[in-house]
């Protein structure tokens, strides 16, 4: 029986594991990267100085292949990336990755019943190749969003992404008025860097968002929020155990006085009122699609008025700056947008676009994973959460198993009206989220419960319901999940065939 082949975009975190994942599941992989490296967000083509990740180092990992103990407990980006490279070479995935090629067009064969044709390009050359099965894991980060805002072509300075941002801006900086749009991690970054060599560069900023202290009144928040009881303080839109007490009429206020606790030691601890950045809404709304830890020194250095804060959007650019929706004149030489990122798909055409995306831009996918439309094809990284290189692999047997025909699934009008269910309480959680529907943070451990019901395999990894339930998560729990899925569907094998046998 010929090897079935499974064709994946990118090489970054999801793109590896499903190459890895793919192989031990039986199939032939083909990997499309349209940069000359590896690594994804992680590139040093993507990555700007210094970055580190939101994750301890035990936590953003494979199931087996731990990250080398040396390193620090929040790994830069450098580091991350020599980590990827690492695990391509002990998988030997390396021979199956095609660089610098970039897919330019995606065609179902057969209305997809006979796979896809590929239509690349590498180094100006045109080619073709037909998979079986097709996984896009250019993940939710591809695309750089900078809003067009009128006045861009007056400005003198320089207008960059925060992926763009190298040690040159850096370097530059130490001579200019540097400005900063956005309040995610990377906008407090690049801002605390700059403010080690600029005098008071600004933040430009819509609304004051909560953060996690790494090290919350002394205590890693690995060891706070990075496990299920600590997920638990928040309400997934399913409550089933211990969570339906915990938000039900008697767990509830106790909950509640905890959430409200930790926004208060929080607020204290990083002088939000002293700098102005409380955020007007309660604590719990953390919970709304990202849970983002703290930069070193931002919050310390904008209580002392050394990182400048402003408050509003951009209306216009201006020669020597940009003009505020509240009227306020910025000067600055350099103009960065962390504005985030775009998820874009522009291999499909126009019919398989609408099949993937609703009329709001949201994906309709089948627990962040399968669209309910479009066959033989699935996304993986589209699930980024808390522990993503873990979710991303999980995503990777689901697909499998959906390519093998063992993924006991629903009906395609239940598949929809389950993604519906989803997006409403989504578009109730997290109403200006910028995710597209792919919204998978704070419920990581949710998110993985449904995919490892739908495969039929355990969601309780271990015997101690204390380390279950309280210790820090640990990705090696998964570690073997393609042998667990084989003996599984074996067994189904097995049992069919005495069901058979006892109907004759």
């Amino acid at each position: 029986m010929k090897t079935q082949t499974v064709g994946i975009i990118g090489a970054g975190v999801s793109g590896l594991v499903t190459a890895k994942t793919m192989r031990e599941h039986g199939f032939s992989v083909v990997v499309f990267e349209k940069e000359s490296e590896l690594g994804g967000v992680w590139a040093s083509t993507r990555r700007y100085p210094n970055v580190t990740t939101q994750n301890t180092r035990d936590t953003y990992t494979f199931s087996d292949f731990p990250m080398p103990k040396h390193y620090p407990e929040w790994p830069t980006g450098q580091q991350v990336q020599a980590y990827l490279t690492d695990y391509a070479r002990h998988f030997s995935l390396l021979p199956s990755i095609r660089f610098g090629t970039i897919v330019e067009r995606a065609e179902l064969l057969d209305g997809g019943q006979d796979g896809w044709l590929l239509h690349t390009r590498q180094q100006g050359q045109p080619n073709q190749t037909v998979v079986d099965y097709l996984v896009v894991c250019n993940g939710v980060f591809s695309e750089p969003n900078i809003p067009r805002i009128p006045g861009r072509d007056l400005f003198r300075g320089t207008v960059l992404h925060s992926t763009e941002f190298r040690q040159q801006h850096l370097d530059a900086a130490r001579q200019q008025k540097v400005a900063v749009v956005g309040f995610a991690k990377s906008a407090h970054d690049i801002l605390s860097q700059v403010s080690n060599v600029s005098r008071r560069p600004v933040c430009i900023y819509r609304e004051a968002k909560w953060k996690m202290p790494r090290i919350f009144w002394g205590l890693n928040v690995k060891y706070l929020l990075l496990h299920r009881l600590g997920e638990s303080l928040f309400p997934y839109r399913s409550l089933y155990g211990i969570h339906r007490f915990l938000h039900g009429p008697l767990g509830k206020p106790v909950t509640g006085l905890l959430v409200k606790g930790l926004g208060r030691l929080v607020a204290t601890q990083l002088k939000l009122r002293k700098s102005g950045l409380l955020p007007d809404k309660p604590f719990d709304s953390i919970a709304n699609c990202s849970i983002g830890l703290t930069s070193d020194n931002f919050y310390e250095r904008a209580a002392r008025g050394e990182i400048e804060l402003a408050n509003g959007e951009i209306a216009h650019f201006v020669p020597d700056g940009v003009v505020l929706n509240t009227g306020r004149h910025i000067v600055a030489d350099q103009v960065i947008f962390a504005t985030g990122f775009r998820q874009t798909v522009p291999f499909f055409d126009e019919l398989v676009r609408q099949r993937l995306r609703d009329q709001r831009g949201w994906f309709q996918l089948y627990r962040n994973v399968l669209p309910a439309d479009v066959p033989n094809l699935s996304f993986v990284g589209y699930n980024p959460s808390l522990f993503t290189p873990f979710t991303s692999e999980l995503a990777a047997h689901y697909s499998a198993q959906y390519f093998k025909g063992q993924l006991n699934l629903p009906g395609t009008v239940a598949m929809k009206r389950e993604i519906g269910l989803h997006h409403d309480w989504l578009r109730q959680r997290a109403p200006h989220s910028s995710a597209s529907g792919t919204c998978i943070i704070p419920f990581s451990f949710h998110h993985a419960d449904e995919l490892m019901r739908d495969m039929g395999l355990p969601t309780r990894r271990t015997r101690n319901p204390i380390t279950e339930f309280m210790a820090p998560f640990n990705p090696v729990m998964y570690k073997g999940l393609a042998q667990e899925l084989q003996t599984l569907n074996a067994a189904n094998v097995r049992a069919e065939k005495t069901s058979s046998l006892v109907e004759v």
